[in-house]
């Protein structure tokens, strides 16, 4: 199976960012009706709004705009989820999903029923529209629908997650060496953040911990250049970063917050916490630590690039 894929350009990047704009307006917007109307009113906008987008996803795919159906057809699967959830609620067959614990108590087979529709819906539409990013939907899914099979939470949740990366990882490493190699990408992101989430359930408290963390990133930055996969690096450099603000912030006191979103691992340096005014001691660590974090990743980054084939001399 051929996937949809294109140059990226200014026009692949808007299409992007208008699909992914579009999937989050449609949440939110069935989260306003799930509001305003009772179950059966919720149901009824549920499938419209899936009947309207998967009818946008059939006709770019007929008129040849394969991305475009590819973003239309991953708001669909999100849609149609919502509208099996809905007619499930409208029963009275789901839990409470404004328990934190529905996840973590018990056995509910209607939501499992629920999250098999996203493995079911997401592996369709992954086939009629050969969409590599319906790949990550497809490996979510399916981790969350074992997971909640199989786990009640706690240790043996991380270690379950843990498991479940390694079959990705396998699964992707195997996809590399077939003729659906573009596929994948998103079984190595999936398989990378799942490892990643289980290992930080057991090293996330103290320094030693945090160590482990960066040794585990380096070990990220290892296996993507081995696999040719930048996914990797991409996450372990997200994991050394989250150790420097582990340090930054112990040493000089300072407010260190990241965004906890895989893909984009921006720090943001604030003293917001206390009196700008008061003296902190070391305050020069922090920032110093990020420098020295900086310059890591430049002399790992010379070093792959001289060994690349053939070497990358304007790094």
């Amino acid at each position: 199976m051929t996937a949809v894929r294109v140059p990226w350009t200014e026009a692949s990047f808007l299409a992007y960012l208008g699909g992914l704009t579009i999937l989050a307006s449609v949440l939110a917007l069935l989260g306003v009706q799930s509001s305003e109307h009772g179950a059966a009113g919720f149901a009824f906008w549920a499938a419209l709004i899936f009947g309207v987008l998967t009818g946008c996803a059939f006709a770019a795919r007929n008129t040849g705009h394969r991305v475009t159906a590819g973003l239309f057809g991953l708001s669909s699967v999100g849609a149609f989820v919502i509208f099996v959830g809905a007619v499930f609620d409208w029963f009275g067959w789901l839990p409470d999903m404004n328990d934190d614990k529905v996840f973590t108590s018990g056995f509910h087979f209607w939501l499992l029923v629920t999250e098999l529709s996203a493995v079911l819906a997401s592996a369709v539409a992954l086939r009629l529209f050969r969409f590599p990013l319906l790949v990550f939907v497809l490996a979510a899914s399916s981790w969350l629908f074992v997971f909640d099979l199989l786990s009640n939470g706690g240790d043996w949740a991380a270690v379950l997650t843990i498991a479940i990366g390694l079959v990705l990882l396998v699964s992707a490493m195997t996809v590399d060496r077939g003729p659906s190699r573009d596929f994948g990408l998103w079984l190595h992101v999936a398989a990378g953040i799942a490892l990643g989430g289980g290992l930080l359930w057991f090293f996330h408290d103290g320094d030693f911990d945090w160590i482990v963390v960066a040794v585990i990133g380096l070990g990220y930055f290892a296996v993507g250049n081995r696999l040719g996969r930048t996914s990797w690096l991409v996450l372990g450099a997200w994991g050394i970063l989250q150790t420097a603000a582990h340090f930054a912030e112990k040493w000089s006191e300072l407010t260190t917050t990241f965004l906890f979103f895989p893909l984009f691992p921006f720090a943001l340096l604030s003293g917001l916490d206390g009196d700008y005014n008061e003296h902190r001691p070391h305050e020069w660590a922090g920032p110093f630590t990020f420098a020295v974090t900086g310059l890591i990743f430049i002399a790992i980054a010379l070093f792959l690039a001289r060994r690349s084939r053939p070497p990358i001399a304007e790094i």
